[in-house]
């Protein structure tokens, strides 16, 4: 019987956690897709790969940059 309990708990819990991990997949996914149609208006898709790159390049020397000045 307590293990039934504890069995429903899991497999609710993981339920619960999916669609939490659904709901912020899909949030992040219409706000990245709203940023893209709405810069869409003004460049062309190969200036805005051109500018995620260089923003992940920016990004990764910064994080690069805080690993080696912790030494």
């Amino acid at each position: 019987m307590i293990q039934m309990l504890i069995l429903d708990i899991i497999v609710t819990f993981a339920q619960e956690l999916m669609e939490f991990i659904d709901d912020v997949g899909d949030f992040f996914s219409g706000f990245f897709s709203g940023i893209h149609s709405f810069l869409n208006r003004f460049m062309a898709d190969e200036a805005l790969l051109m500018f995620g790159i260089l923003l992940a390049a920016i990004i990764a020397i910064f994080i690069f940059r805080l690993i080696i000045n912790k030494r």
